[in-house]
């Protein structure tokens, strides 16, 4: 089943008196529960596709739908409710809030969310446990290593049990043990979750080779 879709989809950047296209009428579709690798050369699309199948952007032209609803003419209000309750995100810098702890900042979601209190301490607790930071709960990001701080943001994206999960270079700023560990995180069923459907950009091939399905873009461009 096809959850998410892009259908000639472009987006054109303006520049002075001229512009940029970052993507050139793209179409593709993203199975449930299947992972798509996005792999291509710095500056070929893959970040701008990403945000345009997040809803970070909207492209110029064309749509993008999830489980069958155009999100392409949401109002933003809209959009953003929509995101929390089906979308979660990944990002290569974590964007964890420096301010709040680990539980915290994996709690931020659900309090968005108006989740209650007890519920959203119960989940943060079960998720941090599970992503082996069971013990370090009341640390705040700059108390904790850069996998650490990235097992926080996967244990914030799947707070809100999302059918889509995105990841931006998640392992790029990682070593190659570290790296390995935290794909596995985000490649391994968990609770509820076997029909994720997890999209990644990476420029690590072997990272890309426990894919379902590998996206080449080149140009703005499906190349592959």
């Amino acid at each position: 089943m096809i959850i998410l879709q892009a259908t000639d989809i472009s987006k054109v950047y303006p520049s002075g008196e001229s512009s940029v296209t970052a993507l050139n009428h793209l179409s593709i579709g993203f199975e449930a529960g299947k992972i798509t690798a996005i792999v291509g050369p710095s500056g070929s699309g893959k970040s701008t596709l990403l945000n345009l199948l997040a809803g970070f952007d909207r492209p110029s032209s064309g749509s993008v739908s999830h489980q069958g609803i155009d999100i392409t003419g949401m109002p933003e209000t809209n959009l953003a409710s929509y995101r929390l309750a089906h979308f979660g995100f990944i990002f290569q810098n974590y964007n964890l809030v420096s301010i709040l702890n680990a539980q915290e900042n994996v709690e931020l979601p659900l309090s968005l969310a108006s989740v209650p209190k007890a519920k959203r301490n119960s989940i943060s607790s079960e998720i941090l446990k599970r992503v082996g930071l069971g013990k370090r709960t009341t640390h705040y990001p700059n108390q904790l290593s850069g996998g650490e701080q990235q097992r926080v943001a996967i244990a914030r994206a799947l707070a809100t049990n999302p059918s889509v999960l995105f990841a931006d270079e998640p392992t790029g700023n990682l070593d190659t043990t570290t790296g390995t560990g935290i794909l596995e995180l985000l490649t391994e069923p968990m609770e509820g979750s076997q029909n994720r459907t997890l999209i990644l950009i990476t420029h690590d091939m072997e990272v890309a080779a426990r894919a379902n399905q590998i996206v080449r873009i080149r140009d703005g461009k499906l190349e592959a």
